[in-house]
Order: structure tokens, then C-alpha cells, then sequence
């Protein structure tokens, strides 16, 4: 047994040789024909390497006019804040509920009152110099009028001087009146001045004293900011000053109206608040190279609207109109297929266009030149498009069909599962 494996092992050997040898030669010969008959030319090419026209969708460049938007953020600041002081100094006796930490309030209204006493006292004292006054004034101008009288029946020629007629006590005594006159108003102004009142609409950022405190003319009672309406500072790039002209001159005419708006809304809403660029600063921002402007929302809080209310320090985004370019492209980003490059159909053949923006936003691109009249631009994604390829423009297919033929394979699908 042995001896007939070491005789069949190397014969079974030799045979799978020469197998071997005579498939690799049939090979090459079925090779070399292949290539001879492709290289014979185009007009001996088989059927399957026949050229297909590229299937894609396309749409007709037509030129149009676009109103740029500028698109800054800024943050929401108070215009007119106010650092409340007293003006006379006392123990505070009462707080009003107007007066709290975010707290609203009218022009006019009572914020805080200090204790009258003292100035009670000091606007009866001083009422009373007044009466005083007056009775001397009143006695001097009769001692005045007796002088008179008294230099007429001497019989005396000529005017009498000033000294007979006492006007030098007559002055005096008038000044005494003006000067107590004086004094009463300064003490009703002071007992005026007892209670805090608020300056403007506005509302209270926060409040600095507390109830029993004793303050004086200069401590600081807490701080307010008007509600009428905010401001925001908005940086303008150098770029974007080439398409916006900001009110720059005292005379200059009214800019249009601009919308803001914010991420820090409820869920499922987007309000608006409207407003206007009233003026921009006088110099461009040493770091940034930028332009700021202010701007001027109305009604930030929502007092007379049904908005939400915005919040000192909340960032917003500006939608600003400027320059509207007239005879324009405007190419969809998704139709780029390489960095400033799109695909259009010219003459029923691909053509690959190198553009130069003139605007860019997110999703869009602004063009001015390149685009020849009848250039359609290719709105498939192809990714291997060769130069001078035919092209077959595919009929825009309508969102609904396609919705429909989605739902039929949901429910095959379903039927599907449902036999299992």
C-alpha cells in the first residue's frame, strides 16, 4: 500500500502541471484577442461600451434683482439708567412695591419716603421768620409814608432825601421778607423732596437701601432704566459696508425699519420686535476693524404688544436691509460641486463654470458674470461628470408622487411583516 502511494503521489503531481500550463496559454490567447479586436476602433466596439447620455434634473438661470440682508448681533442695553440718590437726608420710613428688583413703575409714582419730621419743623420755622418779616416790612412802609408827611407840614422846599423817607429801612426790611420767602419755598421743596419719585416709566434693576435706614444726599437708593424703548450696538463688517450705508449726517433721512429677533423664546414661537438704526459711531473699532451703529427697539417688554418681554443683556440678531443687486444669478449652495464651481448644460453638454460670488450667505451665492444666455444650471448631484458629456434633462417629478410611492412601499412592508 505503501509503495503504490509513493508511485501515484508524483504522477498526480505531473498531471495538475500540465493542466495548469495549458489553461494559462488559453488565457492569454482569449486576451490577445480582446484587445486586438478593441483596438481595431470605435466603429468595432461592442454594444456594451456604447457612450450613455448623463440622466440629471436642471433649471434655467434667469437674472434677477436681491436685497441683501445684513445679519448682526448685538446685546440689549438701556438708554436712559439712572443711579437714584436722595436729595435730602433722613431715616426711610416706607418702600413701595414698585420699588423691588424688576418691579415696574410709572413716571410720578412714590418709590421711596423718607421721615418728615424735621422738615415739618424746619417749614414751620421758617413760615414763621416769614410772617415776621412781613409785619416789619409792613410797619416800615407806614413809618416810611409817616416821614413823608411829616417833612410836608414843616413846610420844607425841595425833595426830601432818602434818609427822611426811611427808604433805607424800607429796603432792608423787604429784603428780610425775600430772603424768608426763600427759606419757606427751600423747605417745602425739601419736604417735597422727602419722597422719591420716579423719573420716567421705567423699571427698577435693583434696590440698594433697606427700610429704617439712615441715608444721606449722596448714598445711592438703587438703580432704574427706562422702558420706552432699548438700544442695541451692532458691529458692521468692512465687507459688508461695501453693500450698507449706515445714517452717518445730522440730516440724514429716516433709515427703514429692521426686525430683531432671538434664540431665548418660548418653544414653538418666533416673535419679532421691531426697530430702526438711528445713528452709527464716529470711529471704526481699533481691534475688529468694524463699524457699530445703534439701534433703537420699541417697546422692548412687550408693554403695549402682545411680544415677549426682552431682557437687559439678552443677545439678538438684526435682520438689516441694505443694497439690492439688479440683474443677479442666484446659485443654490447644494449646486456647488467643488469650491466656487457648478455644473450647467450648454448646448445638451456639461459644462464646468468657475464663479466669482459677489454675496454669499448660508445657502446661496450671488454671481454677475460666467453665465451665458440658455445655460441651465444642474441641480442633481453627479458625481463623476466628464467635460462635453450629453446630457438628458430629467421633467421635475411633483413632491406629492413621490410622497405617495413612499407610503405604498411602507405598506408592503407592513403586509410583508404581517405574514410572518
Amino acid at each position: 500500500m505503501r509503495a503504490l502511494i509513493h508511485i501515484l503521489t508524483p504522477l498526480i503531481i505531473i498531471c495538475l502541471g500540465v493542466w495548469g500550463f495549458f489553461g494559462t496559454q488559453k488565457l492569454k490567447e482569449a486576451g490577445v484577442k480582446l484587445n486586438q479586436h478593441i483596438s481595431s476602433g470605435p466603429s468595432h466596439r461592442p454594444p456594451s461600451f456604447k457612450q450613455r447620455k448623463i440622466h440629471t434634473k436642471a433649471s434655467e438661470l434667469i437674472r434677477k434683482d436681491f436685497t441683501i440682508h445684513l445679519h448682526p448681533q448685538g446685546i440689549i442695553r438701556t438708554h436712559n439708567a439712572t443711579n437714584l440718590t436722595a436729595q435730602v437726608s433722613g431715616k426711610v420710613i416706607e418702600i413701595s412695591p414698585k420699588f423691588e428688583d424688576g418691579a415696574y413703575f410709572k413716571k410720578g409714582d412714590t418709590l421711596l419716603k423718607i421721615d418728615t419730621a424735621d422738615y415739618l419743623t424746619a417749614l414751620a420755622s421758617a413760615k414763621a421768620k416769614l410772617a415776621k418779616a412781613e409785619a416789619l416790612f409792613a410797619q416800615e412802609k407806614a413809618n416810611a409814608n409817616q416821614a413823608l408827611l411829616n417833612w410836608k407840614d414843616t413846610g420844607l422846599k425841595g425833595e426830601p432825601s432818602d434818609l427822611v423817607l426811611r427808604k433805607p429801612q424800607l429796603h432792608d426790611a423787604e429784603a428780610n421778607v425775600l430772603a424768608a420767602r426763600a427759606e419757606v419755598e427751600q423747605a417745602e421743596r425739601n419736604l417735597e423732596r422727602t419722597q422719591v419719585v420716579a423719573p420716567y416709566d421705567g423699571r427698577v434693576r435693583k434696590r440698594t437701601v433697606g427700610l429704617g435706614q439712615q441715608i444721606g444726599t449722596n448714598t445711592q437708593l438703587g438703580e432704574v432704566f427706562s422702558t420706552a424703548f432699548a438700544e442695541v450696538r451692532l458691529p458692521i463688517s468692512a465687507h459688508d459696508l461695501k453693500f450698507y450705508t449706515p445714517p452717518n449726517k445730522p440730516d440724514a433721512s429716516p433709515s427703514p425699519p429692521i426686525t430683531f429677533t432671538t434664540p431665548l423664546t418660548p418653544a414653538g414661537q418666533s416673535p419679532k420686535w421691531k426697530g430702526r438704526v438711528l445713528r452709527a459711531e464716529g470711529e471704526l473699532d481699533t481691534a475688529s476693524r468694524q463699524l457699530f451703529v445703534i439701534a433703537r427697539i420699541d417697546d422692548p417688554f412687550g408693554l403695549k404688544s402682545d411680544a415677549p418681554s426682552l431682557f437687559i443683556g439678552q443677545p439678538v440678531q438684526a435682520n438689516i436691509p441694505a443694497q439690492t443687486l439688479k440683474n443677479i444669478y442666484i446659485i443654490p449652495r447644494k449646486a456647488l460641486t467643488d469650491v466656487h464651481e457648478i455644473l450647467v448644460v450648454r448646448e445638451g453638454k456639461i459644462k464646468r463654470l468657475k464663479i466669482k460670488p459677489i454675496w454669499t450667505e448660508p445657502d446661496l451665492l450671488i454671481i454677475r458674470d460666467g453665465v451665458l444666455p440658455g445655460d441651465m444650471l444642474v441641480t442633481s448631484q453627479l458625481p463623476y461628470a466628464p467635460e462635453g458629456a450629453a446630457v438628458e434633462i430629467l421633467p421635475d417629478t411633483p413632491s406629492t408622487q413621490y410622497s405617495g410611492s413612499k407610503k405604498k412601499t411602507k405598506r408592503r412592508r407592513m403586509g410583508a411583516g404581517s405574514h410572518k
